[in-house]
């Protein structure tokens, strides 16, 4: 019985994993943030932030919280050079266009913080586009098995 290996990856594509896992590490903090503190976690939030975050429909935060474990676990699969490393991509991807899609198209966000307020949701929505391309390339080039 014939048994196929994935080639083994360059080094890079290893810490780029690397780096990728800790960006979802980072999107767990920033969860657990949200949930646990709230809008008190920036010393800085206003009477508009409180009451944005209060008005948050539960749906969306169900989003929030597939976006980041999709994300991380995507990376753990890239770390494991697993082949299906790309379908939670696919899905925090998804969950990260509906998540901001409706922040800045349903709420008066922009109106009232300026535009700013998109760069790092952009900077997100960037990473796990980049996430998605990183795990189909791997996958091409035969690293995942």
């Amino acid at each position: 019985m014939a048994t196929q290996f994935a080639q083994k990856p360059p080094v890079w594509f290893t810490i780029i994993a690397i780096v990728l896992l800790l960006w979802g590490l980072a999107g767990c903090a920033s969860l657990y943030g949200h949930f646990v503190i709230g809008p008190d976690m920036d010393p800085n939030a206003t009477d508009y932030d409180r009451a944005f975050y209060k008005a948050l429909p539960m749906w969306l935060n169900i989003v929030y919280v597939i976006a980041v474990l999709a994300g991380l676990l995507g990376s753990i699969g890239l770390l494991m050079r697993a082949r299906w490393a790309g379908t939670p991509y696919l899905l925090s991807l998804i969950a990260v266009v509906v998540q901001f899609g409706y922040m800045f198209t349903a709420t008066d966000i922009i109106a009232v913080k300026g535009v700013w307020t998109t760069y790092f949701p952009a900077f997100i929505f960037a990473m796990a586009l980049f996430q998605l391309w990183f795990a189909g390339f791997a996958k091409k080039r035969g690293w995942l098995r």
